[in-house]
C-alpha cells in the first residue's frame, strides 16, 4: 500500500495486540477522507484491534496512530473524542440510566466549566435520537431495551458526539435485516455529508454495497483494500474466507454480490 500521509486517520507500521499476543505486525493503513471505509475479514483475522488501535482504545507496541498527523496518544482524552467517536463491539449501560440520559453523554467531550450544557447539546440530542428511531424510548431504562433497540440507542450516543470522524465495530450486531439496512442507510446518510465513517461488518455483501473503500483483513493483515467493485472477485474471497462463490452484480445497486455456491446447487 502506498502511505497517504494527506489521510486524517492512519496507522503507520503499527505492531498490535493483547498482552503477549501479537495480532498484526508492522501494519500500514490510511483511512481515506470522506470515505465509508468497511473492514471485513474472517474471525480472528484482526480487523477489531485494528479499529481499536485507530481510535486509541489499543496501543501500538510499535509504529504510531497518527490522527491529524500527531502521535494520537499524544492528545488528551477529550481532544480525541471531539475528532473520532466510537462504538465499541460491547458497550454495557449504568444501572438504571434512561435512553436520553445515555445519549446525552455523547456530548460530554464537548463540555467544560466554560461550556456548560447548551441548547446546541440538547438539540444534538434529540437529533440524534430522531436519526435513530428512538425518540420514543426517551424516557425508557436502558436496560429494559431488546438488544436491538440498545444498539439503536448506542449509536445515537456515538451521533450526538458529531464527531467527524467515526468509527464503529460491528454496529449492526442484534439489529434484525430491516434495522440493519435502516442503520447502513443511516450511516451513508453521515457519509454523504461530509463525515468520515470507518466500520467492522460481517456481512461482505452489506459491506460492498455501502461500502466506498473496503479493506480486506486475513492474519492480521491487509489481502487487499480499495473500491468494492474493484477488489471484490469470487478470487479475494476464495482466498480471505475459504469459500467456494460466484460474483455478480447486485440487482438493485449493480455493486458486487456474494454468492456462496455451496453443496446443495440447483436444488428447488
Amino acid at each position: 500500500m502506498i502511505e497517504d500521509r494527506s489521510s486524517r486517520l492512519r496507522a503507520a507500521d503499527v505492531t498490535i495486540g493483547y498482552d503477549r499476543r501479537i495480532i498484526s505486525t508492522e501494519l500500514s493503513v490510511a483511512i481515506p477522507d470522506r470515505s465509508f471505509t468497511v473492514i471485513v475479514g474472517p474471525n480472528a483475522s484482526g480487523k477489531s484491534t485494528l479499529l481499536r488501535a485507530l481510535s486509541r482504545l489499543v496501543v501500538p507496541s510499535a509504529g504510531e496512530v497518527l490522527l491529524d498527523g500527531r502521535a494520537i496518544r499524544s492528545y488528551r482524552a477529550k481532544e480525541v473524542a471531539r475528532r473520532v467517536g466510537l462504538l465499541p463491539q460491547t458497550s454495557v449501560a449504568p444501572d438504571g440510566i434512561r435512553v436520553r440520559d445515555l445519549v446525552a453523554r455523547g456530548r460530554f467531550p464537548h463540555q467544560s466549566i466554560m461550556r456548560p450544557w447548551a441548547e446546541r447539546d440538547e438539540a444534538a440530542v434529540e437529533e440524534a435520537m430522531k436519526a435513530t428511531g428512538v425518540s420514543d424510548l426517551a424516557d425508557r431504562l436502558v436496560d429494559e431495551l431488546s438488544g436491538g433497540q440498545a444498539q439503536r440507542v448506542w449509536v445515537a450516543m456515538v451521533l450526538a458526539q458529531q464527531t467527524p470522524l467515526l468509527l464503529l465495530d460491528e454496529p449492526t450486531t442484534f439489529l434484525d435485516i430491516a434495522h440493519q439496512i435502516e442503520l447502513l442507510e443511516l450511516l451513508t446518510d453521515l457519509h454523504e455529508s461530509g463525515s468520515t465513517l470507518v466500520a467492522v461488518l460481517h456481512d461482505l455483501n452489506h459491506a460492498a454495497r455501502y461500502a466506498t473503500h473496503l479493506i480486506a483483513m486475513k492474519g492480521g493483515a491487509v489481502v487487499a483494500e480499495g473500491a468494492p467493485g474493484e477488489i471484490v472477485t469470487a478470487e479475494l474471497v476464495h482466498e480471505v474466507f475459504g469459500l467456494e462463490c460466484v460474483v455478480v452484480p447486485d440487482p438493485v445497486t449493480g455493486t458486487p454480490n456474494v454468492v456462496p455456491i455451496g453443496r446443495r446447487r440447483g436444488r428447488v
